[in-house]
């Protein structure tokens, strides 16, 4: 009996050991096993990342830090932190995955007056502070064997759209060998651009510099090796690309440099602009559209080579303008000329504008494209059909009409002739029999970048519209643009993955029918409330004016008549605004309920499958005679 008990228990001991033992190794194997299967594949990296985690040659440290126990005992909002922090570890776990070895992760909960908190504190992470004297830390830090030390100071549940370009970006920025040269020749001082108050205000837009965003400029210098250039004798052929901003009255020993670049195989961007409001150097800075003041214009080189931007004219679409509310001031309305460029009126194929959504531009120019031989324009940005002309000096009448083709930004491709040598400045070859240089051999393909405003790199039409549109505006257009030049990984499509917080698209559709369903009738309920409105504040202009005493019983029985039709009507439309949200919920309802029985009804399924297979092949089927064909 002994034995057989010891058999027995052997036997349970080995079963649990091999449960154990084989539930442990799928564990460790099952993690290298991913399926995402998200939309947007929005829990995997980029290929992007993907290139700049398999170029890594020495080790990189990750340090994640995160105050688990002040994130459970603190206030409400640093609770949602938890979830965040479970996506940010995944995150960061992808990237160690994929490295090979090349990034080890650490994660760290800095408690008070502890070593690790002392530790966060040195890499300037950016406390949360909390109940008493804790403070609350969420922050990720880079080191790398070198002495490179990179830190994302605080991890915001904000920035989730942008948490793998935020942690890509900074191991980029601290691995990479050699950044791509860029030199930048502005006339103007774009940190120093203001706007006028008028205009600011009906722009909506912070009427200090530097108030609202930082110019495009400042983040293209964390992603480039930038150099400024001065306007006489300077020099562009040792450069990865060349960027001109505002330009007037260069010298002449300055566009024979820049033909010299171009003709060789050079990249270069402009931005030019026929009223740049903004302009600090202005004589009457930012005064409404000077186009002899603050205009600037590239075209002796540039209608050469097959684009020229009219310097009194800019574009206007109503179709595309960001128009505001007009209020009571007929003035606060947003000028025609401030565009949000979106869907079509930008160009993705082909790879370019690779992450940009929405372009703003204000008082942009035209720019007139001619074919000219050996040189391939590509339209980047375009107004809408809607859109027109109008003169500078004459902002609100059209200028021309019928249709117009309006291009903002072209990308011209190909081998560039000189548009100086044998040509005086006015008689620039336009479409003509190719003249000039050649590239010399071996060198590749030139390619000019043209956009027609320069109120585009300013921060307040660069800074975000929205807390929720983090990703895709000018800056991305212009990193973007750069990175197709310069050949660099391309960090601006990283920004273009998919949101974590995916929309309910069933709800949203099924709330804007019944949105339309029930329109006529909030209208009528709105119109009677504004008309009780009314009726009551012509009921307390008459009390005011003293004749409360001559009708009082009329007035107070017509106010109360009043305001009991005004509550009437706004229960009634609070009434349907609630059975929105119970159809809404009601839909959730229904959703929970499916997710919670589809699992124990699948288990369920299974055996009864089982159970009514076994009880069918009980069934003795009547034997029937084989039919045999006659002879």
């Amino acid at each position: 009996m002994l034995k057989k008990n010891l058999k027995v228990l052997t036997a349970i001991f080995l079963i649990a050991l091999i449960a154990f033992s084989s539930i442990t190794l799928l564990a460790k194997v099952g993690r290298a096993l991913k399926l995402d299967l998200t939309e947007d594949r929005i829990y995997s990296l980029s290929d992007e990342t993907g290139k700049i985690i398999g170029g890594l040659t020495h080790p990189v440290r990750l340090k994640l830090f995160f105050s688990r126990t002040e994130a459970l005992k603190g206030f409400d909002s640093l609770r949602a932190y938890n979830n965040y922090f479970f996506y940010i570890r995944d995150l960061v776990r992808e990237y160690a995955s994929r490295s090979h070895g090349k990034i080890t992760l650490e994660i760290i909960d800095p408690r008070r007056d502890s070593r690790e908190e002392r530790e966060a504190l040195q890499y300037g992470l950016r406390p949360i502070p909390t109940a008493g004297d804790d403070r609350f830390f969420f922050g990720l830090v880079l080191t790398t064997e070198f002495g490179q030390e990179k830190a994302i100071t605080l991890l915001a549940p904000e920035r989730q759209q942008l948490a793998e370009y935020d942690i890509t970006e900074m191991i980029y920025s601290a691995t990479s060998r050699a950044k791509k040269k860029i030199g930048i020749l502005a006339s103007v001082d774009l940190a120093a651009s203001k706007y006028p108050a008028e205009l600011a205000r009906a722009m909506g837009i912070a009427t200090e510099p530097g108030l609202k965003g930082q110019s495009v400029l400042e983040q293209m210098k964390s992603h480039y090796d930038t150099t400024m250039l001065t306007p006489d004798g300077a020099s562009f052929q040792k450069l990865d690309a060349v960027v001109v901003i505002h330009p007037r009255n260069l010298s002449g020993q300055t566009l024979a440099a820049l033909d010299r670049y171009v003709v060789g195989g050079g990249k270069l961007v402009v931005f030019q602009d026929p009223a740049f409001m903004a302009d600090p150097l202005a004589g009457s800075a930012g005064s409404a559209y000077a186009p002899g003041q603050n205009a600037s214009n590239l075209n002796r080189l540039l209608s050469a080579w097959g684009c020229e931007m009219p310097a009194d004219r800019i574009a206007a679409d109503p179709g595309t303008a960001a128009l505001g509310s007009p209020g009571p001031d007929p003035a606060s309305a947003r000028p025609a000329s401030l565009l949000t460029l979106k869907g079509n009126a930008i160009q993705h194929a082909d790879g370019l504008n690779a992450g940009v959504t929405r372009v703003r531009m204000l008082n942009a120019g035209t720019l007139q494209i001619r074919a000219v031989p050996g040189i391939t324009a590509t339209p980047l940005l375009q107004a809408s059909d809607a859109g027109y002309t109008v003169r500078t000096d004459s902002p609100q009448q059209r200028d021309a009409t019928g249709k117009e083709d309006l291009c903002l930004g072209v990308r011209l491709t190909g081998t560039f002739r000189s548009a100086l040598e044998g040509y005086p400045a006015a008689d620039a070859p336009k479409v003509a029999e190719p003249v000039g240089t050649k590239p010399p051999e071996g060198k590749a393909a030139a390619t000019v970048v043209v956009f027609s405003d320069v109120d585009m790199l300013t921060g307040p039409l660069a800074a975000p519209e929205s807390a929720t549109a983090l990703a895709g505006g000018n800056a991305d257009l212009i990193l973007s643009t750069m990175e197709s030049l310069t050949g660099s990984v391309s960090l601006a499509s990283i920004k273009a993955r998919g949101r974590i917080m995916r929309p309910f698209s069933t709800v949203d559709r099924m709330e804007e029918y019944y949105d339309q369903s029930t329109a006529p009738t909030v209208a009528a309920l709105q119109s009677e409330i504004a008309a009780g409105e009314r009726e009551l504040n012509s009921l307390a202009r008459k009390t005011q004016d003293g004749e409360e005493s001559l009708l009082k019983e009329e007035i107070l029985r017509s106010r109360k008549m009043t305001e009991t039709k005004v509550s009437r009507a706004r229960e009634e439309l609070a009434a349907i605004q609630h059975k929105k949200r119970v159809m809404a919920e009601g839909l959730f309802t229904k959703a929970k309920v499916f997710i919670l029985l589809a699992g124990p009804l699948a288990v369920l399924l299974i055996p009864a499958l089982m159970l009514t297979t076994r009880l069918f092949r009980r069934i003795e089927l009547p034997k029937r005679k084989l039919w045999t064909r006659g002879i």
